[in-house]
């Protein structure tokens, strides 16, 4: 293989190396965040709202919320009172009371 064909795969190899690394310093927060097919996204209609290990005031907090937020919706608990949410700017899973969830 000559010098001249060999540098250009050296080149494209390169490119596309560089553009893995940019989209994953870009998105790097995309990929860390669990991802299911049918998630529902909407976010936090208050701001501080403690987000909890289990569906219960008295559970301990896992994170805060804020309306500026994006929240995956996972699943309602059998009361109906309260949603368990991803919140994919902090990496927070937990329970928030159902009145601060909104589409």
């Amino acid at each position: 293989m000559s010098s001249a064909i060999r540098g250009k795969s050296v080149g494209k190899r390169a490119a596309a190396v560089a553009g893995v690394l940019v989209a994953a310093a870009i998105g790097a927060g995309a990929l860390a965040a669990p991802a299911y097919a049918d998630d529902v996204y909407g976010h936090c209609t208050g701001e501080g709202v403690r987000i909890r290990a289990a569906a219960s005031t008295s559970s301990s907090v896992v994170g805060l919320c804020y309306s500026d937020h994006r929240l995956a919706h996972r699943d309602v608990s059998s009361d109906g009172q309260w949603d368990k949410i991803y919140d994919v700017d902090t990496g927070a899973s937990g329970w928030i009371s159902h009145g601060y969830w909104s589409w």
